[in-house]
């Protein structure tokens, strides 16, 4: 599993932009900005890249992911197994659809 440290606005891994994410900018406890922390996982034998912010989380699941430095050693290990199984849910839902697991500039929000 690879992460994407590339906060907020930006390129993904695959040279796609970033958008807005599901949850919209969120402002980090080190008082950056996030839209989108993806990682990358196995899907159906691929390699895909999904964002771990999306609207199926809870409160203290988006406070983990705020709270917590991504490039830290810690980031995987204390992250709770729900965070990880709520986005490739998402992702699955998402790609049965048709769709890119992450939200596109043209989609509302959810």
């Amino acid at each position: 599993m690879k992460l994407d440290t590339r906060e907020s606005m930006g390129k993904r891994q695959d040279s796609s932009e970033k958008g807005m994410g599901y949850l919209g900018p969120m402002k980090r406890a080190d008082g950056g900005i996030s839209t989108e922390i993806s990682i990358g996982t196995n899907i159906n034998g691929k390699e895909v890249d999904v964002p771990l912010m999306v609207p199926t989380l809870d409160t203290k699941e988006i406070k983990y992911l705020l709270n917590t430095p991504v490039k830290s050693d810690s980031f995987f290990s204390n992250m709770p197994e729900s965070i990880i199984k709520k986005a490739v849910d998402h992702a699955n839902m998402r790609m049965k659809m048709g769709k890119s697991p992450f939200k596109m500039a043209n989609e509302e929000f959810e």
